[in-house]
């Protein structure tokens, strides 16, 4: 595992400064890069999805776990550098670019590579933590619902990411975290939080605290959810306005959804048009999204 003076010797060498605006925080405690790894519990079988691979410190480490390790660092300086070091490993994919395609859509070329099922290991930059986590799941609700898709199955994702998101992601109703990322976790798998991170574990030394996390997909649980386009368009509708009751959602333009099939939706899902959506729980969200997609199938009343 590489230690501070050795980073910042590669660094330089390279002639590289880290860059804040692309959350270049390094981990540099080996004792917590263990947890990870021993988190992560992978196997020889597997191949692992490094996001964010930096100085290639985690990158080494996989290489000796998995059969296979596609990373990919968006940072041009960086990864000439882990393509020098790296040169030669049989079992590495490396890719340079952005691993978020879009909004709702992870690098198609990259996906190629990992094939049906895979496993992410990384220490995330901060700023795509919940958007690339969230799009993990989706993906692997399709692999899982439409076989044959051109998606991998994410059967676990282990990582690193900043406490108040790692907060947001195991949140339960009731609480300001809770919101659509909440709700996917609990309808599509199981979240471990292991080990806070303290910010001293990392060079540069970021201002906030991090934590490990681990979730893992829940197959059976997938299959139960009818429509998963439904279902974040659902959330985005209600949890864009999180301080409105459910029933505003029947209301104007509060959704794509019609009015006549939103208020069907809260009632056949037992969900008080009262309630705020922090109130709700994920299985009647899930309930609200099976309805509308039943309505949209029967077409206009």
């Amino acid at each position: 595992m590489q230690t501070l003076s050795e980073i910042r010797a590669m660094l330089s060498a390279a002639g590289i400064e880290p860059r804040r605006r692309l959350g270049q925080n390094f981990l540099i405690d080996g004792n917590l890069m263990t947890k990870l790894l021993e988190l992560a519990d992978l196997s020889q079988r597997q191949t692992v999805l490094e996001v964010g691979a930096g100085t290639g410190g985690l990158t080494e480490e996989l290489l000796t776990r998995a059969a296979r390790v596609v990373a990919v660092e968006i940072d041009r300086g960086l990864f000439r550098q882990l393509a020098d070091r790296l040169v030669g490993r049989a079992n590495l994919s490396l890719f340079c670019g952005d691993i978020l395609a879009g909004k709702h859509a992870l690098w198609p070329e990259l996906i190629a590579q990992l094939g049906q099922s895979a496993v992410l290991v990384s220490n995330l930059p901060y700023s795509i933590g919940t958007p690339l986590v969230a799009q993990c799941l989706a993906d692997s609700w399709r692999a899982v619902n439409q076989p044959g898709a051109a998606c991998t199955r994410f059967d676990r994702l282990t990582f690193t990411v900043q406490k108040e998101v790692a907060d947001r992601l195991a949140a339960g109703p009731g609480g300001k975290s809770y919101g659509p990322i909440s709700v996917l976790i609990r309808l599509l798998g199981r979240m471990t939080p292991g080990p806070v991170v303290p910010a001293s574990a990392f060079w540069p030394r970021p201002k906030v605290t991090s934590r490990i996390v681990r979730i893992d997909l829940d197959a059976g649980a997938c299959l139960r959810v009818a429509d998963l386009d439904v279902l974040r368009e659902l959330l985005a509708a209600a949890f864009g306005h999180r301080r409105k009751q459910m029933g505003s959602l029947t209301r104007g333009k509060a959704s794509r959804f019609r009015a006549d099939l939103m208020a069907a939706a809260l009632d056949a899902a037992g969900v008080l048009h009262s309630l705020r959506p922090e109130q709700v729980p994920p299985e009647k969200f899930e309930a609200m999204a099976a309805e509308l997609t039943r309505g949209q199938g029967q077409g206009p009343p």
